[in-house]
């Protein structure tokens, strides 16, 4: 389908990440993990908490401080507890959001979410952004057999748009995102230039990088 403004989708489905990519909460999820790590009695700095964002928040204490599932449940379970009470209200979208998400609904473009926050927390983030009626799903980590970046999240929601990888986009700004699209197969993978460089994303499986949302809408249409 051709939208108003002549441009044609280039993909049938597309998967967007949420934190960082359609929701400004980047300040917020840190400010919330750097919060609740330190008050746990570890020492962690904005400088290396960025080095490991992307994973599940357990996986993140494992690979920053070696923290088993068992050392890391009730920090995690702290962090949740700490970010819907003070941190997601603050929850706005990113610039140019609302515009993509218009203009891939004009085309009716089916869309879903898939997070590595908890399900729940992300389908109470998407609410407060007023975005429910946009994504027929949101696909959180505890959704699939297994978060970002592996295949199972993304397949998972492909299977409930009735899409296929090898017509389909995801969108994010990790190395967590770009391995979930480079490992589902996708035919697009688009990194956001921000908290990762335009060269990491491309060595984690991007295949095309854009500096904001009107730059990802750029890569979505043909123009």
């Amino acid at each position: 389908m051709t939208a108003l403004n002549g441009a044609r989708p280039r993909f049938e489905s597309v998967i967007f990440d949420l934190d960082g990519t359609l929701a400004d909460t980047e300040p917020l999820v840190l400010g919330c993990m750097l919060e609740t790590i330190n008050a746990h009695g570890h020492a962690v700095d904005e400088e290396r908490l960025l080095k490991y964002i992307g994973p599940p928040l357990p996986v993140m204490l494992f690979n920053m401080l070696g923290l088993s599932p068992e050392q890391a449940h009730p920090i995690y379970m702290d962090y949740l507890r700490r970010y819907e009470r003070s941190y997601m209200p603050k929850t706005r979208p990113l610039p140019g959001a609302e515009a993509l998400l218009d203009e891939l609904d004009a085309v009716d473009v089916p869309l879903a979410v898939v997070t590595n926050k908890r399900e729940d927390a992300g389908r109470k983030t998407v609410e407060l952004l007023g975005w429910t009626d946009r994504f027929r799903t949101i696909i959180g980590a505890d959704t699939a057999s297994d978060p970002k970046p592996h295949a199972a999240p993304l397949l998972h929601a492909l299977d409930i748009l009735g899409g296929a990888p090898d017509a389909a986009a995801m969108v994010g700004d990790t190395e967590s995102d770009m391995g979930a699209g480079r490992n589902a197969g996708f035919a697009g993978v688009i990194g956001i230039v921000g908290l990762r460089d335009a060269d990491f994303l491309l060595s984690e499986g991007a295949t095309a990088v854009a500096d904001d949302l009107p730059g990802v809408g750029a890569l979505l249409f043909d123009r």
